[in-house]
């Protein structure tokens, strides 16, 4: 089931690139009309996203989540931005499925260049609007993230991010929240608006002690039109004894508007 649920959706959003395409306008002189735009964290661009994914929690056990991401993220200035994901989800399980809203994200990000480097400060609030206790955390959240940016050369860049993931209110019955986020990018664009990135992922459960999970991802993805891209993603838990999900399949449809 988890399969043609996933399937349907990811259908839907490479049909929304299709119908999209006639309607889009050149892009501005600026950028080169192959340049891969939207990769790069540094890449402060106003842009709408669809993001399909399916998470396996327990391949053996049937616990899954499919979810389809409707992601609004709007650049102020060239230096600040902000941006909302709207999660809607599918879960399945032995013990019961769910489908509805899952909790939404709100994010705000300012950026700064030091030479070559860019560095990113935000804070991300977490809030929970899920319809169901298995959509969601139950917590509201307030995430501060730091993240550096360098560029190898024209076309390589390198990454790190961190992210706290805090609890500051909510259900008192579930679980509170006190992890770290980490990630190291490193990703290659050809002058054809092809790109491949790297994505290892560390999380830490600072409540727990003893739980790490370390994952990788790998994705791929081209430019489709002057100003829409499409990528694939998938990766999987590699070593730590906490497992927060076996592993995952994702793609991304990318319409950038300014």
């Amino acid at each position: 089931m988890r399969a043609v649920w996933f399937s349907c959706v990811f259908a839907a959003a490479l049909s929304s690139v299709a119908l999209a395409q006639p309607a889009q306008q050149a892009p501005a002189q600026t950028h080169q009309s192959g340049e891969a735009r939207g990769v790069n964290p540094a890449d402060n661009i106003t842009k709408v996203e669809v993001l399909p994914k399916l998470t396996v929690t327990d391949d053996a056990g049937g616990i899954s989540v499919v979810t389809t991401t409707l992601k609004f993220d709007r650049a102020i200035q060239g230096k600040f931005g902000i941006n909302l994901e709207v999660p809607l989800s599918r879960f399945e399980s032995p013990f019961g499925s769910s489908n509805g809203l899952s909790d939404m994200n709100l994010r705000g990000r300012a950026q700064f260049r030091f030479g070559r480097w860019t560095s990113i400060v935000g804070v991300e609030g977490v809030l929970p609007t899920a319809t169901s206790d298995m959509l969601g955390t139950g917590k509201w959240q307030l995430n501060p993230t730091v993240a550096l940016v360098y560029p190898l050369s024209k076309q390589v860049f390198v990454a790190v991010v961190g992210k706290q993931l805090l609890s500051v209110a909510g259900d008192s019955n579930r679980d509170d929240i006190r992890q770290g986020y980490y990630r190291a990018l490193t990703a290659y664009s050809s002058p054809k608006g092809w790109w491949i990135l790297a994505d290892p992922q560390l999380y830490v459960d600072y409540a727990r002690a003893g739980r790490t999970d370390m994952s990788i991802e790998g994705e791929v993805g081209k430019m489709v039109g002057p100003m829409t891209g499409a990528w694939v993603r998938a990766g999987g838990h590699v070593a730590g004894p906490w497992t927060r999900n076996q592993w995952s399949f994702s793609g991304g449809i990318r319409f950038i508007t300014l």
